[in-house]
């Protein structure tokens, strides 16, 4: 809980704090990118900066010539919900009720049902995303 009263900041309703856009991005950042930015297909750490587009930080790869973003293979990456909309549910999805995510952010229940189902998907029920901390270090090795 930290983190999150860390990147907080009142926004749409004024007895709820979301997150600041640019303090989103950054802690997102900060977790994608946690071993450094990477490219997505061939895994190499070979990458040229190519600046920002609205949001996210473009990049390309000098190894194949992939060209991706931040959020690049993630489920974030077609995404028009502001980041800091986005883990504000996640950080209150499992103490709050849809029906109050809806009236705190604006956004409609069918959007707020699906966003949370996506969560549980492809974060808490996924056991792929849990990985063997032996296994991530043995990876960056074998990259640097």
């Amino acid at each position: 809980m930290y983190i999150y009263s860390i990147i907080m900041k009142g926004v749409i309703n004024p007895e709820v704090n979301l997150p600041d856009e640019k303090i989103a991005m950054a802690f997102f950042r900060s977790i994608r990118w946690v071993h450094g930015v990477y490219c997505p297909k061939c895994k190499s750490y070979d990458i040229n900066n190519r600046g920002i587009q609205g949001r996210v930080r473009r990049y390309s790869c000098k190894e194949c010539g992939n060209n991706f973003n931040d959020f690049s293979g993630t489920f974030f990456y077609k995404s028009k919900i502001p980041l800091g909309v986005m883990l504000y549910i996640l950080f209150n999805m499992n103490i709050k009720t849809v029906k109050e995510l809806v009236a705190e952010t604006g956004y409609s229940r069918q959007c707020i049902s699906r966003i949370t189902k996506l969560f549980r998907d492809k974060l808490f029920d996924n056991p792929e995303f849990y990985h063997n901390e032996k296994e991530i270090n043995n990876d960056i090795e074998k990259k640097m």
